[in-house]
Order: structure tokens, then C-alpha cells, then sequence
């Protein structure tokens, strides 16, 4: 059966032609198998049963019918004229809120300043106790800068390594 082996060698790669696949395909239906074969006959029995499975039947849904154009035109007049007037709403209301308060307004602390020298004093207060805690903070990485030149293992040995010459050439005298 070293005809079978050069079949499926072929076969495996891809190869084969379409005359030597159905002979393999014969030959793995049949009894006569050689044992050393019957690994391969899987491979060839799953030919054979999808070809009896049958493809689904794919079915589209219907289209869905458009409203008419007058229906929609409407619906678009509505939103539209809802819209036109939720802005009118806005805009009123804002005007009246304008009209009710002074130009110049800050709340601090939840209560209204109108006073605008006091406001620009708070400002300024905070603005400086701001300024001190950024201040604060930097330092603590300023601090690890220096550490960080301070304790620079390059510069260190360098050092070193100029000392041990030093004292080489010290020696050699």
C-alpha cells in the first residue's frame, strides 16, 4: 500500500489532484484498510457527512413601510417649533436674572459679595496662601534634587577613581 502513502503525502500537501483524492476517498469508505490508515479515516468520513448537511435557507425581513411625508413634515414642524420655544424660555429668564443682580458679583463661602474692593482683598488673600503651599510643595523636591547630586553614584566614582590613581602613581614613586 505505498501507493496509499504517497496519496495521502500528496494530499497533506497539497498537492493532489482531484483524481487521487477520490481515490483516497474510496479507499477510506471501503473495508480493506490497513491499519497503519485508519488514523486518517475521520478526515475523510467528515467529507461525507457535510456533504449531507443542507446550507440554511437565509430569509431577509420585510421592509417597513415609510410614513408619508406629510406625517413626517408635522413632526419635524413640532420639534422644531418646541425647540424655538424652549430657547425664548432660556433667553427670558436670563435677561430677568441679569436685571435682578449687580454686575459685579462673587459668592464666597456660599454667601454673595457685591462689594467689589472686598472680593479683589479675598482674591488676593488666597492667591498668596495658594502661592505659599505650591511653594511648600516644591521645596520638598528641591530637597530630593540635592540629595540626588548630593548622592550621584557617577560623580562618586569618578572620584574615586581619580583617588586610586592618585595613590597608584603615589606608590610607583
Amino acid at each position: 500500500m505505498n501507493d496509499i502513502d504517497n496519496l495521502l503525502e500528496k494530499y497533506f500537501n497539497g498537492v493532489s489532484s482531484t483524481e487521487e483524492e477520490k481515490r483516497l476517498k474510496n479507499y477510506f469508505e471501503g473495508t480493506g484498510i490497513l491499519p497503519e490508515h485508519e488514523i486518517y479515516r475521520p478526515v475523510f468520513a467528515v467529507f461525507n457527512t457535510e456533504k449531507q448537511i443542507k446550507a440554511p435557507v437565509m430569509t431577509f425581513p420585510e421592509k417597513k413601510t415609510r410614513r408619508p411625508a406629510i406625517t413626517r413634515r408635522i413632526i419635524i414642524l413640532l420639534v422644531g417649533s418646541a425647540a424655538i420655544g424652549l430657547l425664548a424660555v432660556a433667553f427670558s429668564n436670563l435677561q430677568y436674572a441679569r436685571s435682578q443682580h449687580p454686575e459685579y458679583m462673587v459668592i464666597v463661602n456660599g454667601k454673595q459679595v457685591v462689594n467689589q474692593h472686598k472680593a479683589q482683598q479675598y482674591a488676593e488673600h488666597m492667591l498668596s496662601e495658594t502661592d505659599k503651599i505650591i511653594e511648600n510643595s516644591y521645596q520638598l523636591f528641591r530637597e530630593a534634587a540635592t540629595i540626588n547630586q548630593d548622592l550621584n553614584a557617577e560623580k562618586i566614582l569618578k572620584e574615586t577613581d581619580q583617588k586610586i590613581e592618585c595613590i597608584k602613581t603615589n606608590y610607583k614613586q
